[in-house]
């Protein structure tokens, strides 16, 4: 008889039972009474199993502030009994073992694969504050499905029950602790558009606080039942017979490729409602499952190809729209943004230097409801008038996602049109692509791009040389190198400074741990005075100084601005606040040097979104108890930021109630004096019609709010602007370049 037959096999396994039961060895058939037994193991494995217990228990009532803070007290005492009674469990988890007969051991085990994507759903929804009880029952159906669709894609691969939770399940935990911060941070969830960026996301993340939540400790108590479940219910079965390894491989193919179909290539889940809530992502994931919301995301990666697009009809389109106010593409005239009518020329004296300035998180939170602050933050940007134009500028994103604005700026097209949540710098620019750059550089401009961080964020690099840019200066390019990589390696922002003073001892560059406005733009005006010379000037710059997050107090800066009329002190919007001051000041020294510039200079500065602060001081100034409970008009505050434009020479002085991001480049363009493109041209057309067109949805010149969801009279032409847009970013192949360049 060998060592490996049965027989033997059969009487070492009878003799580990003897010694240890059954913690150690499936015990034989005979042992077994019933499907199943459930036996303590080793004293060790209980008294292990006690003390998890007990440490549960201790850092529960530790930390039982968490629970019922933010949360009704019967809420919030639900969940911490909840938690409570999932320490024991744990225990007994720990320190026992359930043991099926060898029969039943099989079946069982299946059973218990099929219901672990429910625990695993619960696991993720415990970062949204969810129970999977809320969900209607086809919202919990759809959901179980796509996690189903993950399980058995995975065990497609390792074919190993025990292995495919193990790792479905570390999986969607780390990735729901991502999005759990990702969307604390700036507001919005992950999206599958925001994986290309994580390294830039990466780079600003040591800036924001991670902190210790109900929400966190749930999800990880969920993660350690489901390790402890999987271990003690679902063996690693293998499939043995070739006929069933056959079998269960064709099903598990067949239905993988049924959910991908009815996801990518139907419209069967969007006509029964299910498809991401684009107005507000964060609120789809929480109404209807994370995991479920992402994947659902996924269909929308791809630009589609609007409606009745054809490249050789945009000439058409665009002509059209001109027509209709009297305007040619080589005409001298165009419609004035300002007075909406057709006289607007273009200058026959010299160009004056333009500075494009898009302010790092630049808001004025004064405008979305009662905010009475201790002292003026704005004060400089408030009595600007004198050869003035200002208001408020819709752009396309909260919180973050910089690059976006910037895109609209400087090209005119709206992200609207791009599948939600993507970067248009990292996904979409991928040629050489028409731009307020490479109209300006046909007027015979100079031009420089300033950004004082790192080049390689949201794919500048790239994207500037597309562009045209001829000169990127990022803060690699006026500190040594050195200083920069150890400060990478240690995120230390006061050995940072300290570095910093060390070799610049002339310099105060920082304020918390960027480069302040105030060095900005001296560093701008410094790039002026060396300026090439017969040359008219342009400048993009990116500031950095009112970057996220606003956790953290520095020793180099003075939280001085605060609200005086709310319920209680809000420390992130404090420290927001007090830099929008310091940014006031700067740009207040920056108007005064060019107030001394003999040459004509215009000035354009914008937000290019509002800060991620406290949810609480959001709900507090919009009177609301939750931001999912915002009005259309408060949500399109929510996307609101202030613009400026202001000249050393005579412009027109006016104050625009709203207008979207992809106009304000036409308007600076009609102010400098300088010719338009048939496309700018289009585009002041347009906005005589709908003054906003944002993420949000769309606004028409009497303050309508449209949804892009819903038909309305407007709705043909939101389809034909969407046509030109993808003709001038998408089909670069077939570009119409006619439209995009200065008519000789």
């Amino acid at each position: 008889m060998g060592y490996f037959s049965k027989e033997n096999k059969k009487q070492r396994e009878e003799a580990r039972y003897a010694k240890h039961g059954y913690l150690l060895a499936w015990a034989p058939d005979e042992h077994i009474k019933g499907l199943m037994q459930w036996r303590f193991g080793k004293p060790v494995a209980r008294w292990i199993g006690l003390a998890a217990t007990i440490v549960m228990l201790i850092f529960l009532l530790v930390n039982k502030g968490l629970f019922l803070d933010d949360y009704t007290f019967y809420y919030g005492n639900i969940v911490f009994i909840f938690a409570l009674l999932a320490a024991p469990l744990a225990g007994l988890l720990i320190a026992s073992v359930p043991v099926y007969g060898t029969k039943i051991r099989p079946f069982a085990a299946t059973v218990c694969f099929f219901i672990m994507p429910i625990f695993t759903m619960q696991m993720m929804e415990c970062y949204n504050g969810n129970f999977v009880y809320n969900f209607s029952i086809p919202t919990f159906l759809l959901n179980y499905v796509t996690y189903l669709f993950f399980y058995l894609l995975v065990y497609l691969i390792c074919r190993r029950y025990h292995m495919t939770v193990l790792i479905v399940n570390i999986s969607i935990f780390v990735a729901g602790m991502i999005n759990y911060f990702i969307d604390s941070f700036r507001g919005t969830p992950v999206v599958p558009m925001d994986i290309p960026t994580f390294r830039t996301g990466m780079e600003v993340a040591d800036g924001y606080s991670y902190n210790l939540s109900w929400q966190l400790i749930m999800a990880a108590i969920c993660m350690l039942l489901i390790y402890l479940f999987n271990k003690r219910f679902i063996p690693c079965i293998p499939i043995r017979k070739l006929k069933f390894k056959i079998l269960t491989r064709v099903l598990i193919i067949g239905w993988l490729l049924i959910c991908v179909i009815t996801l990518f290539f139907t419209d069967f889940l969007a006509n029964r409602g299910y498809k991401p809530d684009f107005w507000n992502q964060s609120r789809g994931y929480h109404n209807t499952g994370t995991w479920f919301n992402f994947c659902l995301n996924l269909k929308y990666i791809h630009p589609s190809k609007p409606d009745g697009y054809h490249a050789d009809q945009t000439d058409e389109v665009l002509d059209a729209l001109l027509a209709e106010y009297g305007v040619t593409r080589d005409g001298a005239t165009s419609i004035d943004m300002l007075t909406g009518e057709n006289t607007y020329q273009a200058s026959d004296g010299v160009h004056p230097h333009v500075i494009a300035i898009m302010n790092e998180s630049l808001a004025d939170l004064r405008t979305l409801g009662d905010l009475e602050l201790n002292q003026e933050n704005m004060k400089f940007m408030d009595s600007l008038t004198e050869n003035t134009v200002k208001g408020t500028l819709e752009v396309p994103v909260f919180g973050a996602g910089t690059s976006n604005s910037e895109f609209e700026f400087m090209t005119g097209n709206s992200i609207t049109f791009l599948p939600a949540g993507s970067n248009v710098y990292q996904s979409y620019i991928k040629a050489p692509i028409p731009s307020l750059l490479s109209m300006l550089t046909e007027q015979g401009y100079s031009n420089i791009t300033f950004h004082p961080y790192y080049a390689a964020g949201w794919n500048r690099i790239a994207v500037y040389n597309y562009m045209g840019f001829s000169d990127f200066i990022s803060i690699e390019d006026f500190i040594d190198q050195e200083i920069i990589d150890e400060y990478l390696d240690t995120n230390d922002a006061i050995q940072f400074e300290r570095n910093l003073k060390e070799r610049y001892p002339d310099r105060d560059m920082l304020l918390r741990r960027f480069v302040s406005d105030a060095y900005d733009y001296k560093m701008i005006e410094d790039m002026f005075e060396e300026r090439e010379a017969g040359k008219p000037f342009f400048i993009l710059n990116v500031t950095m100084q009112n970057h996220g997050g606003y956790a953290m107090s520095y020793p180099n800066f003075t939280e001085d601005v605060w609200a005086t009329n709310l319920s209680k002190d809000y420390p992130k919007a404090k420290r927001y606040l007090s830099l929008v001051k310091d940014s006031d000041e700067a740009f207040q020294s920056l108007v005064e040097y060019f107030e001394n510039v003999d040459e004509p200079t215009i000035i354009c500065m914008f937000g290019d979104h509002q800060p991620s602060i406290e949810d609480e001081f959001y709900e507090e100034l919009y009177d609301v108890s939750d931001l999912d409970e915002l009005s259309d008009i408060q949500t399109q505050d929510r996307y609101s930021t202030p613009f400026i434009i202001w000249a050393n020479s005579d412009i027109p002085e006016a104050t625009i109630d709203r207008m979207s991001c992809n106009y304000l480049s036409t308007l600076l363009c009609q102010l400098a004096g300088v010719e338009l493109t048939p496309y700018q041209k289009y585009l002041a057309c347009l906005h005589e019609k709908l003054p906003v067109i944002d993420t949000v949805g769309y606004m028409d010149a009497e303050g309508n709010i449209y949804h892009y969801n819903k038909e309305s009279e407007y709705a043909d032409l939101i389809n034909e602007y969407q046509c030109l847009e993808y003709n001038a970013v998408i089909d670069v192949d077939n570009r119409n370049e006619a439209l995009f360049k200065i008519a000789q």
